[in-house]
């Protein structure tokens, strides 16, 4: 390797810094490792001063060399000199308590960028938990007019300035969704202006969707800006309508300099299994059971409408009749099955039905869950108000609590004897004391995240979320902050239940489903099972 001694012929002065930062780029720019002789190629230049840069910004660290291959990449200095671009205040810093909360709150990647040169440069980003995701590498600079970042950013400059970046000639196109006359981009950055965020709607790359708010320091200037992107079968249409605000909310946050919020916890990669009597999907899966003392899975097909009895890897399938949507299901601790099905109770014993009762006050059940004695609670939506209460032996309903929402899940803690309920209309959950005369707020679930439609708690009396068109479960702190989530191969969770060796059991929907989105998601309809690990 050629040395670098003063003594010896060296391009002169500024020509060889621009030469060595030519030569940084080349390599930061190549898909993988580049080889010396490719960088001649690239550069024209002469071997001999090749060589010298090389080893220069190598022997500085910012350049590494593979001596397996031979071939050239980026080297670690540069990662520390990363760490220093923002100060006072960090604004990687501020922003990475918000992006992480922002990944988990939608389940897709969020990004934070700047802007560089007429560019938008990726400062840091959260990964999607989906294997399908947004994975744009941190340190690429993408252009102004097709990126969410860059309409952000050019949206709230000085229209005499953001002109000025775009220039008068067509923009380059990237996808036939791009935005290439500047004018007809410029009307669009007044929108943007007024909603508060943009929008890129596969203007870069084919099959993704972004959505992006500025920064603004405190003069008002943006100086950065967030996003959320991922394929459009996730980030659909409405959910943008949703996101929009959320995320613009959040850039604001970074610009006030927030922090303090707990760092959540993802999983990736989860190893989901259809878990189906027949390998085939239902309608609408709901009010997964898991039966401790006869190691079954006890669930139904709520508009099949179908029972479905697990055990054992052999499952028994039973159809009520007359058919009618299965609003509700609870297992005794003798093992018997409790339906509700419009203002019906049918008690079902070793497969056989031993109970079939009409109770007009449970017609608009909505929910059911059983207490730690096995006692089977019941949610009805009757007028403008949910009712919730027993059910006796004989069928009859004896009412606890009333509340004007629409109560869609229960679930009960055991260990507490509390008991949740979530409004998934409105995003609530809320906590209800057996000596309470009315529940409190627990929690809030943002509308990005998806519906709260589906209620558990685990093992260690932790309450979990199925979030309904959110592709998503999640876990709750004691405080309702969500701290971990499950990703999905399926937009719509409709059950859920824990047992069997640590496992969880996810029933989900395909109705109403679009053919886009069944094909992306082929496992909707299906029962799903997978480890839960911990953390």
């Amino acid at each position: 390797m050629p040395d670098d001694r003063s003594d010896q012929p060296a391009v002169a002065g500024t020509a060889l810094i621009g030469k060595a930062f030519r030569l940084i780029d080349l390599i930061a720019a190549a898909p993988g490792q580049i080889s010396a002789a490719e960088l001649a190629v690239a550069t024209g230049w002469p071997k001999a001063t090749l060589y010298r840069i090389l080893a220069s910004v190598t022997a500085h660290g910012f350049v590494r060399l593979d001596p397996q291959s031979q071939g050239y990449t980026l080297g670690y200095r540069l990662l520390e000199l990363a760490q220093n671009v923002w100060v006072a205040p960090d604004l990687a810093t501020v922003a990475s308590v918000e992006l992480q909360r922002l990944r988990d709150m939608t389940g897709e990647t969020a990004y934070l960028a700047v802007p560089h040169d007429g560019t938008v440069l990726a400062l840091g980003k959260f990964e999607s938990p989906h294997d399908i995701r947004s994975a744009a590498r941190l340190g690429v600079r993408k252009p102004l007019h097709c990126t969410s970042q860059g309409k952000a950013i050019l949206a709230f400059l000085p229209e005499s300035e953001a002109e000025a970046l775009l220039g008068q000639e067509p923009l380059e196109r990237f996808t036939p969704q791009t935005i290439t006359d500047p004018k007809t981009l410029m009307a669009q950055l007044r929108i943007v202006r007024a909603r508060g965020y943009s929008v890129e709607d596969q203007e870069i790359l084919p099959g993704n969707r972004c959505v992006g708010a500025p920064v603004f320091d405190s003069s008002g200037r943006p100086i950065a800006a967030i996003s959320v992107a991922g394929p459009v079968y996730r980030l659909t249409s409405e959910r943008v309508a949703q996101l929009g605000p959320e995320i613009a909310n959040v850039a604001r946050n970074i610009g006030l300099g927030l922090k303090g919020a707990p760092a959540r916890q993802s999983q990736a990669g989860m190893p989901w299994q259809p878990h189906d009597p027949h390998g085939k999907p239902v309608f609408y899966g709901a009010h997964p059971v898991w039966d401790p003392e006869r190691s079954s899975l006890v669930w139904a097909d709520r508009l099949g409408p179908t029972l479905y009895i697990t055990s054992e890897g052999r499952t028994a399938t039973i159809r009520p009749e007359p058919g009618a949507p299965i609003d509700g299901l609870a297992v005794t601790p003798e093992g018997d099955v409790i339906l509700l099905l419009g203002g019906r109770v049918l008690k079902i014993s070793k497969q056989e039905c031993v109970l079939d009762r009409t109770v007009p006050t449970l017609a608009g059940a909505t929910a059911m869950a059983t207490d730690a004695a096995g006692q089977p609670w019941v949610a009805v939506y009757q007028g403008d108000e949910t009712r919730i209460g027993r059910i006796g032996a004989d069928g009859t309903f004896e009412v606890a609590w009333a509340l004007r929402k629409r109560i869609g899940a229960l679930a009960w803690s055991q260990a507490s004897g509390t008991l949740f309920a979530s409004d998934p209309q409105n995003g609530t959950i809320y906590l209800f004391g057996r000596e309470a005369a009315a529940p409190r707020l627990f929690t809030r679930i943002p509308p990005v995240s998806g519906e709260p439609r589906s209620l558990a708690v685990d093992t260690d009396d932790r309450l979990w979320v199925g979030l309904y068109d959110g592709w998503s479960i999640a876990r709750l702190t004691p405080d309702g902050e969500i701290e971990r989530v499950l990703p999905l191969p399926v937009p719509r969770p409709t059950g859920l239940a824990f047992g069997g060796e640590g496992k969880v059991y996810v029933a989900t929907a395909r109705i109403d489903l679009a053919r886009e989105v069944l094909e992306k998601a082929p496992l909707s309809g299906h029962l799903l099972v997978a480890q839960t690990g911990k953390g």
